[in-house]
């Protein structure tokens, strides 16, 4: 299994060509995904708001595992175009300049990915993160932690992602546009 700390070493070689189909896919998968993680967000606000009258934090507690299953398939993607990203950046300096400027969210999303490998730890994190018992603050202000990291999936992080498609596409058209 490959793990993230270890994720470039011994990469099947690839074309640049199928490196650009990884990205694009991954890409339109995330894309693709953001609504149904508001979605969820939404349901474990109302679980939240739920809780903060009941006292039983088990439906927040559920809804925050399928909230968490669903941004783990959005920094998969993040993690295949970085994977991608790495490979082509490897031929093209133009595409290491890319990798350079968006290092920090890149490491970001892949941080978080590894830290969803462990679902329920990560929700039973959410709850230790408030002082009293049914805090679980993460949900109201949709910033959860994750290690050392806050994060959600929000505008912030899908416009990071589309300057991300963007730039990289922007070298492949180059890249085309000089080989013809």
């Amino acid at each position: 299994m490959r793990d993230v700390p270890n994720r470039h070493r011994g990469l099947p070689s690839r074309t640049p060509e199928m490196l650009y189909n990884v990205v694009r896919k991954f890409y339109r998968g995330a894309v693709s995904h953001y609504d149904l993680i508001q979605e969820k967000k939404r349901e474990a606000h109302a679980c939240w708001e739920q809780m903060q009258t009941s006292g039983d934090d088990r439906p927040l507690r559920a809804a925050l595992t399928t909230l968490f299953l669903e941004f783990h398939f959005y920094v998969t993607c993040w993690l295949q175009i970085e994977l991608a990203l790495y490979r082509l950046a490897r031929q093209d300096e133009r595409l290491a300049l890319v990798m350079d400027t968006f290092r920090a969210a890149l490491e970001k999303h892949v941080a978080v990915r590894e830290q969803l490998e462990q679902t329920e730890e990560c929700v039973a994190s959410q709850f230790a993160a408030g002082n009293s018992g049914l805090s679980c603050v993460a949900v109201e202000r949709d910033a959860y932690l994750f290690g050392t990291f806050t994060f959600t999936v929000d505008e912030a992080s899908l416009a990071q992602l589309h300057a991300l498609f963007a730039a990289i596409e922007e070298q492949h058209n180059m890249s085309t546009s000089e080989k013809a």
